[in-house]
């Protein structure tokens, strides 16, 4: 924690808590930050501790820096995230870089405001384990330092409320928006490489990232805080038996903290934006996360499936997976391996100048490991020379059993498919 408390250090720029950060518009700003926790010196300080106490975890090994760790671009770079016991999570841990600009927390948005989403890891059983916000709250409250920081900034003793609200309140300092791209807007056309700002025309046309991605004022870190369904996890699921089962199990505990269990214990976790609405149009969505910083920040996808960025690239070339549920926006994107690279090369200019090295470092690191494998690829889908149809037509089945004699004409062929017996 020292390691990453100097890191942190290093790249946080103070703010003005009044005053929205470069680019931002001032009305946007008041939207994000709740009366009844305006940041100042006290909360942001208090908050900025708690980040880092493992003691906030049931057997002190745990803290928020844990997973989303200052040095790996508040992320753990990890395909799903480890709580205490070497317990593995079902979700891919989120950066906590610019997470004050979503409109609700967590892959499946189950926490509406940054508050709520600081204190349930707290009490998750394979995150922090801790058994109830009080034993947190317990843990830390003989601490003189603690009980000084409390009352400088909430003015009473620490409670499990608190310790969200200044969690919440450091956060809000965590704004990383100026990127290559961001001197690119200003004006300067060196900012970026040529093959970047081809991946900045491709990103808002051919491409079409910006149908969901899209990069604004009132939208910095390029979200349309909306959830679909991308097919990343349809290879491997029976969505509908999912949702039965779901239902089943939300019927007995519908609770905050029994959502929070179904999405990071259980394979219910795959269903996304289900287990919090159980709208049928939500199976298998999730919350399009933020392109900002996207460099340092893998694997990707709410399961870490994805290495690099050209596996992300590729799984939407192809138009995604198909599956019942699949976003209606979702299709084969044409392009060709040249604008692949383009596009990636963009995505990597949108990270942070304060994490120059790191985003050249994982440049190159994606790069060697694009060159000898890209599993998602695939041309045919890409440039629809085949579509999903074709390909379970042409499925193998097992050739018809031989009618008895006697009971009817013989069938003419060995190779009925399962649209035909339709």
């Amino acid at each position: 924690m020292e390691r990453q408390m100097a890191v942190v250090q290093a790249v946080i720029k103070p703010l003005p808590y009044n005053t929205p950060p470069p680019g931002i518009d001032p009305s946007y700003w008041k939207f994000l930050v709740p009366q009844d926790n305006i940041a100042n010196d006290a909360r942001i300080a208090l908050g900025r501790k708690l980040y880092f106490d493992t003691r906030l975890s049931k057997d002190n090994t745990v803290s928020c820096a844990t997973c989303h760790d200052v040095s790996r671009g508040f992320a753990d770079r990890r395909g799903t995230s480890e709580g205490i016991g070497d317990k593995l999570g079902q979700r891919n841990a989120p950066t906590t870089m610019n997470s004050l600009f979503f409109s609700t927390q967590f892959w499946d948005g189950r926490a509406a405001t940054l508050e709520e989403q600081a204190k349930l890891p707290i009490v998750n059983p394979i995150e922090m384990g801790m058994p109830n916000g009080q034993a947190a709250v317990d843990a830390i409250k003989n601490d003189n330092d603690y009980r000084v920081m409390f009352q400088a900034a909430y003015n009473r003793a620490p409670s499990y409320d608190d310790i969200g609200r200044a969690i919440a309140a450091f956060e809000r300092t965590l704004v990383f928006l100026d990127a290559p791209f961001d001197d690119f807007q200003g004006g300067n056309a060196k900012a970026l490489g040529e093959d970047a700002k081809a991946g900045w025309i491709l990103y808002n046309g051919k491409a079409r990232c910006n149908s969901c991605h899209q990069i604004s004022s009132g939208s910095p870190i390029g979200t349309d805080n909306r959830f679909h369904n991308v097919g990343v996890s349809a290879k491997h699921q029976d969505f509908e038996a999912l949702a039965k089962k779901a239902l089943a199990a939300l019927a007995k505990d519908n609770s905050k903290e029994a959502q929070d269990r179904f999405a990071l214990e259980t394979d219910l976790s795959e269903l996304g934006r289900f287990v919090v609405t159980k709208n049928r149009n939500d199976i298998g969505s999730f919350k399009t996360p933020q392109v900002r910083n996207v460099g340092i920040t893998a694997p990707y996808m709410h399961d870490g499936s994805m290495a690099t960025l050209w596996d992300v690239v590729d799984h939407y070339n192809k138009g995604g997976e198909p599956n019942a549920f699949l976003d209606g926006g979702i299709e084969p994107l044409a392009l060709t391996d040249t604008e692949v690279d383009q596009l990636v090369a963009f995505l990597f200019a949108l990270t942070d100048v304060r994490f120059a090295d790191a985003n050249k470092a994982e440049l190159d690191r994606q790069k060697k490991i694009a060159a000898q494998r890209r599993p998602n690829k695939d041309e045919a889908a890409a440039m629809r020379k085949v579509f999903p149809f074709e390909k379970r037509l042409q499925a193998p089945t097992s050739p018809p059993a031989p009618a008895a004699a006697g009971t009817g004409p013989a069938t003419d062929a060995g190779t009925t498919t399962t649209e035909q017996k339709r």
